[in-house]
């Protein structure tokens, strides 16, 4: 060990030498030295000093916080929907299912009544898609007289719907038959079927434009539809209809919307008339903290008894005062445009050239509420007090067994009050019931002329089983009053409960059957004055899906 040091020693000595040995080579001789090794010198260190205090923690401060938390109850619940078609049957897996939308219904009923609906659609695609619907449904027979009351409908259409990252552009073309008779004349009379018979044929086109973008801050629409409407005698009705609007969106609580409406009408009976009708709705919606408030004005006209543009302010506020409870109340006014298709759809035993008129709702106020008891269960209730112009009531003519509408001198003033319940419970039952009270104050007519004092219906569709549907349908109407201006007799209809019982059951994804059971308590009741409804009918069937 002890020659091991030495060793190191001489070798450091070596290194700090060399360096000066080569300066003095080159300027001057090596001189002599000495060098003395000493083995006895011992290098000592003095001990290092050690801190053993601990780092000090720094204070805390200890101060009160009050946590506070807030939960508030979100509904998510949407109205349900309830297409005219069933939709495709969907199935929580990778692979994509056959689409079955399309059908075929084949029945037949009592009253000698054959049944024809079926519907077909296109495939899945991601630009377009078009479709194809037809029905018919008809009884050769009716209440009286056998054939002399058969009544049949006959419906076809035909859609296309094309998408873009722009637009989305739809249209249509729709073709319709309705075959009535005018059966209401005394027995003692022998009409043959073609002597009394009624036909309404419609045809209509249309084309519709939206915006397909929803994400900006506004939308837009446009759309036209052209309809031809006519009888089996003189009356013709074109209809050329044009609707121009969108909104804008200026934050999350502030809306502008605007919409046109126009109508150029030319009807031809005993005698031509040219129609037109306008209307312009801007509004302006505010909402915030449950408290949502929508203002505006229709500017309305025609060129018939409302002659030029009128104004009429339409106001409404709604207030949730919690997640279930909601109040409302406003006023609106309007002008209702009143065609010959839109009187045959309420009364089509109308005469011919009957008197046409828009209705002018020159003021309406109302109000209500709606409270959600719990998940599912809703109960509503409200009224109406509505100042009206040219109301449409329904009168036996000079011929007791075709209609004319006659109107009065002055204002109609309508009070509605009306209750609802709304329940459902998703795939177990489904139902409604609602109550109305009408109330008349008349100006010049006498009555109400076949309008309704009371009015109810419930419609309620439940799935016992599995495949199984069942649907139930009451309806009442009460205080209906008629006068046949041909002998200036007056008359209290009976009351008119109608109950009718569906049912479907579904043998499997392709194959089902269905029958109905319609006018249960098989009472001829009369809606019209002279025209009994048939009683209890039968309609049973099988539906195909593909």
């Amino acid at each position: 060990m002890n020659k091991l040091i030495k060793a190191t020693w001489v070798a450091g000595f070596l290194c700090l030498a060399l360096p000066a040995v080569a300066q003095q080579g080159q300027g001057s001789q090596l001189e002599e030295a000495e060098i003395v090794i000493r083995k006895d010198r011992r290098i000592t260190l003095p001990p290092a000093t050690r801190n053993f205090e601990k780092i000090p923690q720094l204070p805390v401060s200890e101060t009160d916080t009050k946590q506070e938390y807030t939960f508030k109850r979100f509904s998510y619940r949407l109205s349900p929907l309830e297409p005219t078609f069933r939709t495709v049957n969907f199935q929580g897996n990778e692979r994509i299912s056959e689409l079955t939308s399309n059908f075929l219904k084949l029945g037949y009923g009592n009253y000698q009544t054959p049944y024809l609906e079926g519907y077909l659609g296109s495939k899945r695609q991601e630009s377009y898609l078009f479709n194809l619907y037809v029905r018919h449904l008809s009884s050769k027979n009716g209440p009286v007289f056998d054939e002399n009351s058969g009544e049949g409908r006959t419906e076809a259409a035909i859609g296309a719907k094309y998408f873009s990252n722009v637009n989305k552009v739809s249209g249509s073309m729709n073709y319709s038959n309705h075959k009535v008779h005018f059966y209401g004349y005394n027995p003692v009379l022998n009409y043959e079927a073609g002597q009394i018979e009624q036909k309404f044929t419609r045809f209509s086109t249309n084309v519709l434009i939206e915006n397909a973008n929803k994400e900006q801050n506004f939308d837009y629409h446009f759309k036209t539809d052209w309809i031809f409407f006519k009888d089996n005698f003189d009356a013709r009705e074109n209809k050329f209809n044009f609707d121009v609007g969108g909104f804008y969106i200026i934050n999350d609580d502030l809306r502008l919307s605007a919409d046109l409406l126009a109508t150029l009408s030319k009807r031809q009976d005993l005698q031509e008339d040219n129609r037109s009708y306008l209307n312009f709705r801007p509004r302006v919606n505010y909402q915030t903290n449950g408290f949502t408030f929508k203002a505006g004005f229709n500017l309305a006209g025609d060129n018939g008894y409302n002659k030029g543009l009128q104004f009429y302010p339409t106001i409404k506020a709604d207030y949730a005062l919690s997640s279930g409870f909601r109040i409302y109340a406003g006023i609106d006014g309007d002008i209702e445009f009143n065609s010959v298709e839109s009187s045959v759809n309420e009364n089509p035993f109308l005469m011919a050239n009957f008197d046409l008129r828009n209705t002018e709702k020159k003021s309406e106020y109302f109000g209500g509420l709606d409270f959600e008891l719990f998940e599912g269960f809703t109960l509503s209730s409200g009224f109406s007090y509505a100042s009206l112009n040219n109301l449409q009531f329904f009168t036996n003519g000079s011929d007791s067994t075709r209609f004319e509408i006659l109107y009065e001198d002055g204002t109609t003033r309508r009070l509605n009050v009306f209750s609802a319940i709304n329940f459902e419970n998703t795939g177990k039952v489904r139902s409604s019931l609602r109550f109305d009270y009408f109330n008349y104050a008349l100006a010049s007519l006498e009555e109400a002329w076949h309008k309704p004092n009371f009015k109810t219906a419930f419609n309620t569709t439940i799935f016992p089983i599995k495949k199984l549907t069942v649907t139930t349908d009451l309806y009442y109407l009460a205080g209906l009053m008629a006068l046949n201006r041909e002998t200036a007799q007056t008359f209290e209809l009976d009351d008119i409960i109608d109950l009718n019982l569906g049912g479907r059951y579904e043998i499997n994804e392709r194959f089902g059957v269905f029958l109905q059971i319609n006018n249960l308590f098989g009472k001829e009741y009369e809606r019209y004055l002279n025209y009994p409804s048939r009683g209890i009918q039968f309609l049973g069937g099988l539906s195909v899906a593909f």
